[in-house]
């Protein structure tokens, strides 16, 4: 993403862990894998005593650019992120989100580098962040875009790019354990190797207390029982018996319907799983147009959206992923959320939101600012109800979708056909 500046870059902001958040769910595909991998035994497991790092205080000093009202979106408000901006949120209710950023970001405009850290807002105001991971002199690399997911129990997983993995109840963290090395399979030639801008992510999803899945964009998953995680699994592109990892730029997409009905969006292939192994499909975008953020939401096993660009696809019980189409020409489609079968909302790194209310898509409606310090980080969103999302950017920008009755819930509709607010 180009970066848009819009002044000096923004100052981090201490903030503190107190909630829990969910994930997305999602299921396996129908159609024909062409790979199948069974899981080792787990062999990596996460420390449980919490880190006591926490970022100094900040006071805000940024104002969000104003925006038009959009019908049933908030005002933006600011939170300002940790050194290296927002990079994944989630929400257990409509007064707890959790949010992850910080680390290493060289894909932005500041090329910034703090601690990973992990915040929570409980309905109106960002607490103080903790730090769940910040790097010693001469230690592991710095966190690279982290990504977090919660659900009930309470567990909650932070993962990012460098490797690193960390478990808490969302207060409290593990330090963080690396995943074990995997050893095989060819680089793509298009992956310029750790520490280039774009060059390692990873997503996560926990649908229960006691499992999560994990992917990252070189190919590889694992999955997290209790405690511990497998060692990962590789997955390489297999054209004509090619060893070649997977590989794509920008943000990779898992979530998980249930601990055996997981799907990964990764370098044009769908991965699923089925509670006992991976198997590898076509997914809804080639290899060669996979580059950049992509993003996924199951609410039921089988039923999927995934943005990519500015096209959506779909995977309906039975039936394999249909083919792309536009919604939203500005591009930089960054996430989805999907609280029903029939109800999807996605958001594009300008600020913008569509919402879908089944096969149709409302035009895109700016709700937040565009990023200008925290451009590589992208849009993050996580709706819990056909009542409430919310949205958050890299720099910490957000607003919040409230109804109060569901069956009341209106479409987005054009920004400049709305009175402007009180």
């Amino acid at each position: 993403m180009t970066p848009v500046r819009r002044g000096a870059r923004r100052t981090a902001l201490a903030l503190t862990v107190a909630a829990a958040a969910v994930t997305a769910a999602c299921g396996p595909p129908s159609s024909a894998p062409v790979r199948r991998v069974v899981p080792t035994t787990p062999t990596t497991s996460t420390p449980s005593t919490a880190p006591t790092t926490t970022l100094p205080s900040a006071v805000p000093t940024t104002v969000p650019t104003p925006v038009v009202p959009t019908v049933g979106w908030s005002r933006p408000a600011t939170a300002l992120p940790p050194a290296g901006g927002f990079t994944s949120v989630s929400c257990i209710s409509d007064v707890f989100c959790l949010a992850a950023g910080g680390g290493s970001d060289h894909a932005d405009a500041a090329d910034s580098t703090g601690p990973g850290a992990v915040a929570a807002w409980d309905g109106a105001t960002w607490a103080p962040a903790t730090t769940y991971f910040a790097s010693a002199p001469g230690g592991a690399p710095p966190p690279w875009m982290p990504a977090i997911s919660c659900t009930d129990g309470p567990l909650c997983a932070v993962v990012d790019g460098s490797g690193h993995t960390s478990l808490g109840d969302g207060t409290t963290w593990a330090p963080p354990a690396p995943l074990a090395a995997v050893a095989g399979g060819t680089p793509s030639p298009a992956d310029p190797g750790p520490g280039h801008a774009g060059s390692r992510t990873a997503a996560v999803a926990c649908p229960t207390s006691r499992f999560c899945a994990y992917v990252d964009n070189t190919g590889h998953v694992a999955t997290l029982h209790g405690t511990v995680w497998t060692a990962p699994q590789l997955f390489t592109d297999g054209a004509g018996g090619s060893s070649v990892s997977l590989f794509q730029t920008g943000r990779v997409a898992v979530s998980c319907a249930s601990d055996t009905a997981c799907t990964a969006l990764v370098g044009g292939a769908s991965l699923d799983w089925d509670g006992t192994a991976w198997t590898a499909s076509p997914g809804p975008w080639a290899a060669g147009g996979a580059d950049g953020d992509t993003a996924v939401s199951c609410p039921a096993p089988g039923t999927c959206t995934a943005v990519h660009g500015g096209s959506v696809a779909t995977r309906s019980t039975g039936s394999g992923w249909g083919t792309p189409r536009p919604i939203d020409a500005n591009g930089g489609l960054d996430a989805v959320s999907c609280p029903t079968t029939s109800v999807c909302v996605a958001a594009d790194a300008s600020g913008n939101v569509l919402r879908s209310s089944g096969a149709d898509w409302g035009p895109p409606q700016k709700v937040v600012p565009t990023p200008s310090a925290y451009t590589g980080d992208g849009t993050s969103l996580s709706c819990t109800s056909t009542q409430f999302c919310l949205v958050l950017t890299g720099d910490g920008d957000y607003a919040t979708y409230a109804v109060a009755d569901p069956t009341a819930a209106v479409p987005i509709v054009p920004a400049t056909s709305v009175p402007p607010g009180p």
